[in-house]
Parts: C-alpha cells; sequence; structure tokens
C-alpha cells in the first residue's frame, strides 16, 4: 500500500523534527498528511491521521500555541478512539502524553496529572507486547514525575523517580539515556523541593556531568535545565560566586546560537548574571570602604 508507506514515512519524519527541534519542518509534513488523508476508511491511514494531528498539535505547542494544540488533541479523542480499535491506539497514546505536557506548560498540573493516569490505565499493560506503545508509555510514566514537582508533591516525585532509575539507569539503549537523564532531573527537582540542597546540587551536578557532552537536542535541554536548577539553588543560599560560575555555565552550554529549547535558561542566566555581578561590585565596594576606615 504505497500511500500508507509513504503517510507513515512522512510521519516517522515529523516526529524526528520534533525531537530535534525543526518545528517548521514537522508542522506541513502533519498537514500534507492530514489534509490527504483525513477522510480515509483506511485503518493504517487512519492511524497516521491520528500521528499527524497529534505531531502537530505537539509542534505548534512548542511554538507556544498551547490552546491550539490542545484542539488538535481532542480531535484524536474523540475521533480515534476506542478500546475497540488497538491499531490506532498508538496515535492516541501520543496525543494524550503530548496533551499532558501541554497542560504542564499552562500549570494546570492536575488535569495534566489526570491525563496522564488515563493514559497509562489505557496502554500500559500492553506496551509490553505493543513496540509502537513502549515509547510514549515509559514518556508518560516520567512525566508524571514532572507533574509531581509542579504539584509541589516532592516525595512521591522522588520515590517515582528512584524507582524508575532502578529500572533505567545504566541501559545503553539511546531511548532509556534520555529517559534517565530526565528522570536524574526530575529528582534533582524534587529534593530541591524538600530542601535537601546539598543532594540537590549534587543531582543537579550528575545531569551535566553524565551529559553535557551528549549532542541530542533533548538532553542538550535536559543538561541546561538542570544547570538552572543549580543556579537557582546557589541564589536561593546566597553562594553568589558559586551562582555566577553556573550562570556562566548555562551560557556556554547553550553556546553562541542556542535553540528554542534552551532560550528559557539562557535568558534566566543573563538576567542573573547581571544581578548578582552588581551585587559582587558592591560587596567589593562595601569591603574596600571597610578597609579605608581602618
Amino acid at each position: 500500500m504505497p500511500d500508507v508507506e509513504e503517510a507513515k514515512a512522512k510521519m516517522d519524519r515529523a516526529r524526528a523534527c520534533i525531537r530535534s527541534g525543526e518545528l517548521e519542518e514537522a508542522i506541513p509534513l502533519c498537514d500534507e498528511v492530514y489534509r490527504r488523508f483525513t477522510l480515509s476508511k483506511v485503518p493504517e491511514l487512519q492511524l497516521q491521521v491520528a500521528r499527524a494531528l497529534g505531531h502537530r498539535g505537539a509542534a505548534i505547542g512548542e511554538k507556544g500555541m498551547l490552546q491550539e494544540a490542545l484542539v488538535h488533541f481532542d480531535e484524536v479523542e474523540r475521533r480515534f478512539w476506542s478500546p475497540r480499535r488497538p491499531e490506532l491506539w498508538e496515535g492516541v497514546a501520543w496525543a494524550m502524553l503530548y496533551r499532558a505536557r501541554v497542560l504542564l506548560e499552562l500549570d494546570r498540573e492536575q488535569m495534566a496529572s489526570n491525563w496522564l493516569e488515563r493514559m497509562l490505565s489505557r496502554f500500559k499493560a500492553s506496551a509490553q507486547q505493543r513496540p509502537d506503545l513502549r515509547i510514549p508509555v515509559e514518556m508518560a510514566r516520567t512525566s508524571v514525575i514532572a507533574a509531581h514537582n509542579q504539584g509541589q508533591r516532592f516525595e512521591e516525585a522522588l520515590s517515582q523517580s528512584e524507582a524508575l532509575l532502578k529500572e533505567y539507569d545504566g541501559s545503553p539503549e539511546p531511548f532509556l539515556v534520555e529517559q534517565t537523564a530526565a528522570v536524574m532531573l526530575g529528582r534533582a527537582i524534587a529534593l530541591q523541593g524538600l530542601g535537601h540542597v546539598d543532594e540537590a546540587l549534587e543531582a543537579f551536578d550528575e545531569v551535566d556531568v553524565r551529559h553535557c557532552e551528549d549532542p541530542d537536542p533533548r538532553i542538550r535541554a535536559l543538561v541546561s535545565t538542570a544547570l538552572m536548577g543549580r543556579a537557582l539553588v546557589l541564589l536561593q543560599e546566597e553562594f553568589l560566586p558559586e551562582a555566577l560560575g553556573a550562570l556562566d555555565a548555562i551560557l556556554e552550554h547553550a553556546g553562541p546560537n542556542p535553540g528554542l529549547r534552551l532560550m528559557e535558561p539562557v535568558n534566566f542566566a543573563k538576567f542573573h548574571r547581571e544581578v548578582v555581578e552588581r551585587e559582587l561590585q558592591l560587596e567589593r565596594e562595601r569591603a574596600a570602604s571597610a578597609r579605608r576606615r581602618k
């Protein structure tokens, strides 16, 4: 079936583009598959239409069009979810995962948690026998940690992260390497939320040390977020020279042309670097003035 092969290839390419941050390339691929095949009754093409809607929603959500993204996920749920249509579950699972992530961006943590719970209840049991479901299901499990942290349920986030690290850590599979980095970051944020300063700093450092050389765009974004977390802890503890070094590390890691996913840590670093430099200069001036008075 040439149409099915073509549509699947385009959606595989769209997902690869989203992973690498090439959002402008992903959207036209999704548009084409949706436009050509949205009325098809062929199950294999219906799956690709569901994927097109989900991937397009993810892409525009990352570009900041969060409400528009939710409309895409609504259409997937309405048109393609049925417990009696397992051939469409892959597309539905991705849309549910993407929806939860967009809801977290909108600070609607409870709703995101509900969608993650619903997604896992639908598909987790089948993921062992369904390779097409394994990746979205595992990503949903790590997203639960982010939801716990956003909801300030830090004990639950810590418990979940440590359980997943026992499963993932040490695997050479690239997907699980990425998941391990995400779980390590979630654990560090949970430790920070619980006030375990030294352990949190160590956990943020571990993300950086283990993954700072990884060229994968997703992992680069996780490392930048870990560096930002470390800097935030140091700022809160008023360790200003150390904080300045941590802020510089964010900018060094991002490089001269940071992508969209690195802009939040970069902007954070630029703003706080100016503040910290001013404060350190004031401290030096006060110290010099005190010495002169002596």
